[in-house]
């Protein structure tokens, strides 16, 4: 039986922007592989994206599946689209089970290369806005009798990448999970994060472009994760599988951090 049968999920940053991988037709990042990950597991799907092109492409990809999926624009930056989208997926669906923060972007640099509104963007985005989606969803995850919550954090936030708004917004995130956690244990919600390591997604390849040959050798499996394994990993978290599961941090670094 699939894992997430019976369940709607939000997955918010549900679209990919940038080249699709080597012998892919659809761009596929983090959170485009989740939502297509959470439909052929059973899940109805709303996808959450700034842009709506790219959520529609999404759920376009689970129709072809024949999953159940919907799209809706959201700048997370914003709050009143933070509380949008949760409303966007009750009126589709009628009810919230899972809700997956899959929104992070990079600006700035170190200490003295940092501008204030370059760091006061990251925290409105990469931590604010999760702070919201979750604030919007715990209530209609709690009324439909629990479920289950995944934040996507990064092994910066426990490694330095000399970017200090991405390290300190994503480190933020496992304190935002904790409390979280602990605080809705009793109606039935659960709420973890997820460490990805170096992953060859289509926001990397935008931004940086091709970095197997020069990162792989340093990672203790030899190359880069790719996001349907960082996907596996949030399915798994959500499901039933993971039933005594809360408040905890999943590192999927192919052993980076332990090197």
């Amino acid at each position: 039986m699939a894992r997430l049968a019976g369940k709607i999920a939000l997955i918010i940053g549900g679209g990919a922007d940038g080249p699709a991988n080597t012998g892919e037709k659809l761009s596929i990042g983090n959170g485009r592989a989740t939502a297509i990950m959470c439909a052929r597991e059973g899940a109805a799907v709303m996808v959450a994206d700034r842009s709506l092109e790219l959520a529609q492409q999404t759920a376009n990809a689970i129709r072809e599946e024949g999953g159940r999926a919907e799209a809706v624009a959201a700048d997370v930056s914003i709050e009143d689209q933070c509380r949008g989208a949760v409303e966007a997926t009750i009126k589709a669906f009628g009810a919230l089970h899972l809700l997956v923060n899959n929104v992070g972007i990079g600006i700035g640099g170190s200490l003295l290369k940092t501008t204030t509104e370059q760091f006061d963007t990251m925290l409105a985005v990469n931590l604010r806005s999760h702070f919201l989606t979750m604030r919007y969803a715990v209530p209609e995850i709690a009324k439909a009798g629990g479920g289950a919550i995944v934040n996507v954090s990064s092994l910066a936030a426990l490694r330095s990448n000399r970017m200090i708004s991405y390290e300190a917004t994503k480190a933020a995130l496992l304190g935002l999970g904790r409390s979280a956690a602990v605080s809705h244990a009793r109606d039935n919600i659960r709420v973890n994060t997820i460490l990805p390591g170096l992953i060859n997604s289509s926001m990397v390849r935008r931004l940086i472009g091709d970095r197997e040959a020069r990162v792989a050798p340093g990672i203790p499996m030899h190359r880069q994760g790719t996001p349907w394994e960082i996907a596996k990993a949030i399915v798994f978290l959500l499901s039933d599988d993971a039933s005594y599961i809360t408040g905890t941090e999943l590192i999927v670094d192919g052993g980076l951090a332990a090197r």
